[in-house]
């Protein structure tokens, strides 16, 4: 029989519901899967992240601990340093053997030992003395030491040279020694240094080396021990002489000296004992930051009057201060007739060669013209009544270039 239409209607229309509500369950079947993937995936990234964090964590505790190790471990090093330094500079433990020049030292005498601490602890107090000796010694000590292999010398004696001076060339004392050695005239004139009013060659770091090797190779030879020579050296080979004899004393250590020759070898035993370690009395000054020799050329110059040191300068394309500092030996502001070794700086060696600035014709039969704004080689000729070419070649510093205002030129005179 027919299903009448609000019966229809009804079932359709609770199809409709049945239907939806299928949809709606199957929606929240779908929505649980979902999240449950979702919670699945999140706890395996955080298990994930938590592996790798603490494995993170695991490998930064350990390199935080070996750090932290290390750091305590420096620490400790650091207050041990700092206690021995303290020692050093407080108490100074003597060696306990100690040579100079191949000559022990005998720190079993009573007051051996007390005469070179005291000299180690006045040493140690100027603190800023020995930073410049360790710098200057990177400037000095190389020649010094290639001097002393070549004499047969010890290695040591090259302390004496810090003692007298500091490594200062121009170093002066009161009794009118010079140099690095501190030479007094006479002695320098005896071992053949050039002493003179323009020109002293114990200011010569060199010159003055050779020189003083020979000296202390004389005294050792007179007097068998390098203590008693190093004593000489100070006070003179008189003084010693006569002191030995009138107290019937063979020992330096024995020998009552003037107060200063009685302190001056133990100076030199403090000088070996703390440029030799330098870092166990806390001094460290690393090699970039030490005095390098300076690099130059060195010529001879044949002077037949007078030469002065700003026309060296200009010939060298120097200044006159850097002349004077690489020349030490130059004592003025200009050298007199003879010849001299000169140093100038790097690379303008040959060129100098080239120029006849010894000659006497440029100062004495010439005259010298200042270049004025607007000058040309060619007007300064004309003016003068001689050849370009001549003028040129009497002065090769301008040759190969333009002249500047405050350039100096030398025009010579044709002789009739």
């Amino acid at each position: 029989m027919p299903i009448p239409p609000g019966e229809m209607r009804r079932r359709l229309e609770e199809e409709r519901r049945r239907e939806q509500a299928h949809r709606r369950l199957r929606w929240r079947r779908r929505r649980r899967h979902l999240a449950w993937w979702l919670a699945a995936a999140v706890a395996a990234a955080i298990a994930f992240v938590g592996v790798r964090l603490a494995s993170a964590a695991d490998t930064l505790g350990e390199e935080l601990a070996d750090r932290f190790r290390q750091l305590e471990a420096r620490v400790e090093e650091l207050e041990e340093d700092q206690q021995r330094l303290a020692r050093t500079l407080l108490t100074f433990e003597v060696p306990a053997a100690l040579d100079f020049a191949g000559e022990a030292v005998p720190l079993d005498g009573w007051d051996v030992r007390e005469r070179l601490e005291r000299e180690v602890l006045l040493s140690l107090q100027q603190r800023g003395q020995i930073i410049l000796w360790l710098k200057r010694a990177a400037r000095y000590f190389p020649y010094i030491e290639e001097a002393l292999r070549e004499a047969g010398l010890s290695d040591d004696l090259k302390y004496v040279a810090v003692i007298e001076s500091a490594l200062r060339p121009q170093a002066l004392s009161s009794a009118s020694a010079q140099g690095i050695w501190q030479f007094i005239p006479a002695t320098a004139r005896r071992y053949g240094l050039r002493v003179t009013a323009s020109w002293d060659e114990r200011r010569d770091p060199e010159l003055a080396t050779r020189a003083a090797l020979a000296y202390l190779t004389d005294l050792h030879r007179t007097f068998g021990e390098w203590s008693l020579a190093l004593a000489a050296y100070n006070s003179g080979e008189g003084r010693v002489r006569s002191a030995m004899a009138r107290q019937k004393v063979q020992s330096y250590y024995q020998l009552a000296l003037p107060r200063e020759t009685e302190r001056y070898v133990f100076r030199a035993y403090a000088a070996k004992l703390i440029l030799a370690e330098p870092e166990r009395y806390g001094f460290r000054v690393p090699d970039e930051e030490r005095y390098q020799p300076p690099r130059s050329d060195r010529v001879q110059v044949r002077v037949r009057r007078r030469l002065t040191v700003l026309a060296i300068a200009e010939a060298g394309d120097s200044f006159y201060r850097e002349v004077k500092l690489l020349n030490p030996a130059i004592t003025g502001d200009a050298l007199l007739t003879g010849n001299y070794p000169i140093n100038l700086p790097e690379g303008a060696g040959e060129q100098f060669r080239a120029r006849e600035i010894g000659a006497p014709a440029a100062t004495s039969t010439g005259t010298r013209h200042r270049v004025q704004c607007g000058d040309t080689l060619y007007a300064i000729a004309r003016r003068y009544g001689v050849r370009l070419a001549d003028l040129r070649r009497w002065n090769p510093t301008v040759a190969g270039r333009a002249i500047r205002p405050g350039d100096v030129l030398v025009i010579r005179r044709t002789r009739q």
